[in-house]
């Protein structure tokens, strides 16, 4: 504090400052609620997709069940198909990438429209 600071000193200037310090509180409190609605729509985004991964499986796991039982394919021609769809998007890694339309990824299919 500076010579005039202290000449100065009244409650004009003690009010001045409160009112200083609630405006950074509250500015501080919004960043943080601000914060906190993002990592939630975060979760309820990750709970989405685990449940969309999941329906993926047990549709994956229950046609290769099928098709091995009854004989329709092997598992080396189910590779070598595998390889084929995975090579065209010109990245070998064991998945499909590639463009995509829009944010939301493709939901599970709705088998028993079949």
């Amino acid at each position: 504090m500076g010579f005039w600071d202290h000449i100065f000193d009244n409650d004009y200037l003690q009010r001045a400052d409160i009112e200083s310090l609630k405006r950074q509180s509250r500015a501080r409190q919004a960043s943080r609620r601000s914060e906190l609605r993002k990592i939630e729509s975060q979760d309820q985004r990750i709970e989405q997709l685990e449940d969309q991964v999941g329906e993926l499986t047990l549709l994956c796991r229950s046609l290769l069940t099928v098709l091995r039982q009854s004989g329709a394919v092997t598992p080396e021609k189910l590779q070598e198909v595998m390889d084929e769809i995975d090579a065209q998007d010109g990245v070998m890694d064991g998945k499909v990438t590639g463009p995509r339309r829009n944010d939301d990824p493709p939901s599970a299919p709705d088998i028993r429209a079949w």
